[in-house]
């Protein structure tokens, strides 16, 4: 499980992150993303809920999860 996570260039939302990332499973991009955004890589810049999705952006540059 040493896998490596391409975040898409400026803000995406898990399902770009997921596309991009053909063939690895969600839980462990949900699980590189959770580590990457406590490890400040990564920020949130809109709240997710049913009707609108969450983004995210990278703010540390040429880092992968």
């Amino acid at each position: 499980m040493n896998e490596t996570i391409q975040w898409p260039s400026g803000e995406f939302t898990l399902q770009a992150a997921g596309q991009l990332n053909a063939g690895v499973p969600e839980a462990l991009i949900r699980k590189k993303l959770s580590a990457a955004l406590a490890a400040k890589t990564l920020v949130q810049t809109k709240k997710g809920d049913k009707k609108a999705k969450g983004t995210f952006q990278v703010v540390a540059s040429g880092l992968a999860a």
